[in-house]
């Protein structure tokens, strides 16, 4: 099969081939000091504020193409990818809005409102803007601050950039994806993704399979290799100084990863399948957790992070893990012992997973290709929490999931029984836990009493750590408390 030794990726419509220290640069660096697109910019280096936000369309591996397709461009950040994951992708910069002579409807309204002074944050305002009007034509103020969540002001205030969104309109004119989606680009970019990659530079190797069977190959042949899917957390840590692990695959061009089944029971996730998606599909399959999704990020990171990474990072205090912990989450994995024989798979169950500070119960070569979790039942009330300095783009000091079934004959009656329960905390210990005798204590009629008396059983049971997010005991009080919010919650109801 052929290999390529460079990433294919258009930028405002013009074609690029990026090898080697430029391949492995972050997008934001090389469009600015290579590309000489110095709109966008950097501030956070952190994924954090917005600045460096672009547009993004990638065609999915595998895809048919049609005559007339168009892409899809979403916002993300480009100052923690990077540029050899864009491989295959489209990406549009601030300079790339204007059309012709003409502002763009976002420019228009930015500037129509005033909502620029210092101007540094403007261009990510303008991109984050324009990916909401590639799928709005008109924004109420709700959508229009979702879309904003992931972009900073420091000088101008937000009330005249929100008055920007509000007022602004789509045009056929200034679609991105009419203006961007060539037809001969989209048929290439297709092809491209059919060919595998690597890309080299100062004992650094990333490598983008286009086959699980090579992927796992890889894996079991470079001992220390790490996975990146939409590498926010690696991206920050290599902005902060810390070095590029010397052997990165990129699961970017395998088909079956993109994949998304839902059933009666459940619903499964590809290790590609970005929270985004994930966020969509659960509405339906899981709505408590497709609004607590609502918080996790901004729009620019679901839109390229994914929930295989949120669980491979083994954070203890990574948002999606207790909702997965009491939700009958597993993930599937897939290796290849030696790099010969066949793919062998199996099923690890999300409560066998973490064996101790970010250590996941995995084989050497081993990586996982889909995550999976069960239905919400009928008769179930689950609610998801996370307590952080601030509501929106920041980490949990504790996060907890809380699930309770109500015997069928005395919902709606007064106490509610409950015939079983499941609770979890993320931030209270070296991993993400199950609580299994708050579980057994909380079974039976509920009642003010038994709710505080699980309450104080939660908070002598675990032993946090104290760091810059809470002190140890602010931990332990924060989990007894948003166990009992969750308690009297039933209760009331």
């Amino acid at each position: 099969m052929f290999m390529r030794d460079y990433a294919l990726l258009h930028v405002n419509g013009v074609r690029r081939e990026i090898r080697g220290r430029e391949a492995l640069m972050m997008l934001a660096e090389w469009l600015r000091k290579e590309a000489g697109l110095s709109g966008t910019k950097i501030v956070c280096a952190e994924g954090d504020c917005g600045a460096c936000t672009v547009l993004r369309a990638f065609p999915r591996p595998g895809a048919a193409f049609a005559e007339g397709a168009a892409f899809e461009f979403k916002a993300m950040n480009s100052c923690i990818a990077t540029v050899a994951q864009m491989d295959g992708a489209h990406i549009v910069t601030v300079e790339g809005m204007q059309c012709g002579s003409e502002l763009s409807p976002a420019q228009n309204a930015m500037r129509a409102c005033h909502a620029s002074q210092c101007g540094y944050c403007t261009p990510g305002f303008v991109m984050a803007l324009s990916g909401m009007l590639e799928k709005h034509a008109q924004a109420d103020e709700r959508t229009a601050m979702n879309y904003l969540t992931g972009n900073l002001c420091r000088c101008t205030g937000y009330a005249p950039i929100i008055q920007a969104a509000l007022t602004v309109r789509a045009t056929e004119q200034h679609s991105v994806a009419l203006r961007y989606s060539d037809m001969f680009a989209v048929a290439e970019s297709i092809a491209t993704t059919e060919q595998s990659m690597r890309v080299q530079h100062d004992g650094v190797e990333l490598f983008a399979p286009a086959t699980l069977r090579e992927a796992v190959t890889f894996a079991a042949l470079h001992p220390g290799f790490r996975v990146i899917g939409a590498a926010t957390d690696l991206g920050v840590q290599v902005n902060k100084g810390k070095p590029m692990p010397t052997a990165l695959l990129s699961l970017h061009l395998v088909p079956e990863l993109y994949e998304t089944k839902v059933s009666r029971g459940g619903a499964t996730f590809g290790a590609r399948v970005t929270l985004a998606e994930v966020r969509r599909v659960s509405e339906d399959v899981a709505p408590e957790f497709a609004r607590f999704l609502n918080l996790f990020a901004s729009p620019q990171i679901k839109n390229v992070a994914t929930l295989v990474g949120n669980i491979a990072n083994a954070s203890p205090i990574g948002d999606t893990l207790p909702f997965l912990l009491i939700a009958g989450g597993a993930v599937h994995v897939a290796g290849r012992p030696g790099g010969k024989g066949p793919i062998r798979k199996r099923t690890i169950a999300m409560t066998d997973l973490y064996v101790g500070y970010k250590q996941l119960a995995l084989e050497p070569g081993e990586i996982i290709t889909h995550v999976s979790f069960q239905r919400t039942p009928s008769r179930e009330v689950l609610r998801l929490a996370k307590v952080s300095q601030r509501k929106d783009l920041d980490i949990s000091a504790v996060s907890g999931a809380f699930a309770v079934t109500l015997s069928a004959g005395r919902r709606g009656t007064s106490p509610p029984c409950v015939e079983s329960a499941r609770i979890a905390y993320g931030g209270v210990a070296a991993t993400p836990v199950r609580m299994p005798d708050a579980e057994k204590a909380l079974c039976g009629e509920l009642t003010p009493e038994r709710i505080e008396s699980v309450a104080q059983l939660i908070a002598g049971s675990i032993a946090p750590i104290s760091d810059v997010r809470g002190s140890g005991a602010y931990r332990r009080v924060t989990a007894a408390n948003i166990f009992r919010s969750f308690g009297n919650e039933v209760l009331r109801d």
